[in-house]
């Protein structure tokens, strides 16, 4: 084993999920008994596969149709467990609890030589029924069928992805991405931003917030760079079609064509259930009672059944100890018998998804920044890693961020690696371009910012005044990224580190947030644990100091700082004052843009500057649950909501757990589900 294999196996550690239990394909249908938070499966497992739809060869992805007439026309492939979307709520006045959704899945359309209907996700409450062909891509049945008793308690959600303009049922054209709520007629259509019929892969996300009632699609031909902008984006409440359990999976059909409608990985989960004893523990659930579901009640289990579980349980967890402390024990005997002065190896491949940021053979990184020359140094990252400019062999200006293979900034190196990977392209994030890892050092390549960052545009003495317009485009694309890391990426991403110092200016001046050492990653609704609170004094909210908790809220306070700071030109706290009590205190005495800068020499947009003061002071609200969500913060800037009321003098602290799960600013303090994968 290679010198550097220790330390890879110990940050694969610190990003490791649980093992996955899988089971051989037998039959159409395969169970799996054990239940986990989250559990990769293959193709070949756990799928309802229907009419023509089959597994590839290796099992390594489902068609949904074939490419010649079968005297079918359209397929479909369900996992095979039902996952929940509604609980019961206590009130039985109320209604029930309904949870959220996304998906990630990458298909392509290959025709043979033409193209059938298309492709659709599915949420559906039927693991047996399948729909017509002939433009219904099998998901509903066709005019003659649709009086079928047996069909008539079938709900079916779906997000199509049609290739083929069916002018009776109103399709706009032969190529668009709709969303399909209860019948074949779409609810709304829009076009997808990419050529579905062009037979290469392509991937979609597929996300509705229950809270919002609000349902998004993107489609992108990267795999991992989601678009910024929404391909279809629908206002709607799914609740009426939603049953307490439903399938999830894919449906297509060919109509007249023939073409293979292939679905290569997939990922699902659900989130959004209140934290309540009534919700589901199961992260994907058993199978509902008879009257719920369309296939027949499992065979009992014996009265053991439970205790033999257990044992299993017991004995997996102490077999996967033993195994795990060999393999340390050899690698630790390897590293000690290493040859001395030994050279710095080839990088080692962490992660599964190779089409996300690539890999750089470490010379190349060495040559790039002068064998990391002093000269070359730009800064110093929070988690003490040191930062050096470089220039690639393609010419391409980069940061390089080195952390030396020491247990800290091992740790410090897989948050941030974590982080970057968890959370596609934003606009104004540092675009993470890879990574290496050698003998002694570790590092992240990052795209080069040439106007360094905004702590020394906003303070750099004798320097030319930051104007308005950078200035306000600087907090409101920190509050977009902030928006996005919180919400809209597959996981929860909490910075903990958000100062003007981490906020890098591009050749145009737009605000990237970077220095992701500190940050966690977290399921939404999942809970962080309590930590000796980092970050920077001044930026620091005062429940998250008291507790060692971070959370979004603790964010939006850092956030509100940085937009009085720079609105006012001042740092956190300047000749003993906190700009936050300074800001209050002329905001109590209606002075409240008395606050700007002086060196702007009033050179802004004053309705501008008044909002921007008003979010600093309505973020950094003493009593936490006060605070609005970032998403709430975008809208107040740009004008388009009402600003939040703020109080004429500074309330004092109050020192709640932020781990109340009724005060969550984004109602998302809640339990995963369901999570899977197949790939």
């Amino acid at each position: 084993m290679p010198p550097s294999s220790t330390a890879a196996i110990f940050f694969l550690l610190l990003l490791a999920v649980p093992l996955f239990p899988t089971a051989a394909a037998k039959g159409r249908r395969v169970s799996t008994t054990a239940i986990a938070s989250y559990r990769r499966i293959s193709w070949a497992s756990n799928l309802t596969l229907l009419g023509s739809a089959s597994i590839l060869p290796g099992a390594l992805a489902i068609a949904l149709t074939t490419n010649s007439s079968d005297g079918i026309g359209a397929g479909r492939a369900l996992f095979s467990d039902p996952v929940r979307l509604l609980v019961p709520p206590l009130d039985p006045h109320a209604a029930p609890a309904q949870a959220s959704f996304s998906t990630r899945f990458t298909f392509r359309i290959a025709p043979s030589p033409s193209y059938g209907d298309g492709l659709a996700f599915i949420l559906t409450s039927s693991r047996s029924f399948l729909g017509a062909s002939n433009g219904f891509l099998g998901l509903y049945p066709s005019a003659s069928a649709s009086d079928d008793g047996e069909l008539a308690d079938v709900s079916t959600v779906a997000v199509e992805l049609d290739t083929h303009r069916d002018v009776a049922l109103r399709d706009p054209d032969g190529n668009h991405v709709a969303l399909d709520a209860g019948s074949i007629f779409s609810l709304a259509s829009a076009s997808p931003g990419v050529d579905l019929k062009a037979g290469v892969p392509i991937t979609a996300w597929v996300e509705y917030r229950a809270p919002l009632r609000r349902l998004r699609a993107w489609l992108s031909y990267s795999p991992s760079r989601r678009p910024e902008k929404a391909a279809l984006s629908v206002d709607v409440d799914l609740s009426g079609l939603l049953r307490a359990y439903m399938y999830a999976g894919f449906s297509a059909s060919n109509g007249e064509g023939f073409a293979l409608h292939v679905v290569e990985s997939w990922t699902f989960r659900t989130f959004g259930f209140p934290n309540s004893s009534r919700a589901s523990a199961s992260p994907i659930p058993s199978p509902p009672p008879k009257d719920q579901a369309s296939f027949k009640t499992p065979l009992p289990l014996p009265a053991n059944h439970h205790h033999h579980h257990l044992f299993y349980k017991v004995l997996g967890g102490v077999l996967g100890g033993v195994v795990l402390l060999v393999i340390l024990a050899i690698s630790s005997i390897l590293w000690l018998g290493r040859p001395k002065g030994s050279k710095s190896v080839e990088p080692t491949v962490l992660f599964e998804d190779k089409n996300f940021r690539g890999m750089l053979p470490m010379e190349v990184v060495r040559t790039a920044t002068k064998d990391f020359g002093s000269e070359n140094v730009i800064g110093i990252g929070g988690s003490g890693a040191i930062v050096f400019e470089g220039v690639l062999p393609s010419g391409s200006r980069v940061a390089v961020k080195r952390f030396q293979a020491m247990r800290h900034c091992l740790k410090a190196f897989g948050s941030e690696l974590r982080a970057m990977l968890d959370c596609p392209h934003h606009a104004n994030l540092v675009p993470l371009l890879g990574w290496s890892s050698g003998e002694h050092d570790l590092v992240l390549v990052y795209e080069f910012m040439p106007n360094g960052n905004l702590d020394s545009a906003l303070h750099t003495k004798g320097g030319a005044t930051l104007p308005w317009e950078a200035r306000f485009g600087a907090v409101l694309g920190v509050a977009s990224a902030l928006t996005f890391l919180h919400d809209e990426c597959d996981r929860r991403i909490l910075h903990r580190d958000v100062k003007s110092s981490n906020v890098l200016l591009d050749a145009e001046f737009n605000a990237r947030l970077g220095d992701f050492g500190l940050a966690r990653v977290v399921s939404h609704g999942g809970v962080p644990l309590a930590t000796q609170p980092a970050g920077t004094l001044g930026y620091l909210a005062p429940e998250y100091v008291h507790s060692g908790v971070a959370s979004e809220r603790s964010d939006v306070y850092s956030f509100g700082v940085l937009a009085l700071e720079v609105a006012t030109g001042r740092r956190p706290t300047e000749k003993g004052t906190a700009v936050v009590d300074w800001v209050w205190s002329l905001w109590g005495r209606r002075r409240l843009v008395d606050a700007a800068d002086q060196r702007l020499e009033g050179r802004f947009v004053a309705e501008e500057m008044r909002r921007v003061l008003l979010v600093g002071l309505c973020c950094v609200h003493p009593d936490c649950r006060k605070r609005p969500g970032m998403r709430r913060v975008v809208r107040m800037l740009d004008g388009t909501a009402p600003m939040t009321l703020v109080p004429d003098k500074k309330p004092p602290v109050v020192l709640k757990s932020p781990l109340n799960p009724t005060s969550s600013i984004n109602t998302m303090d809640t339990k995963n589900t369901a999570f899977y994968s197949c790939r």
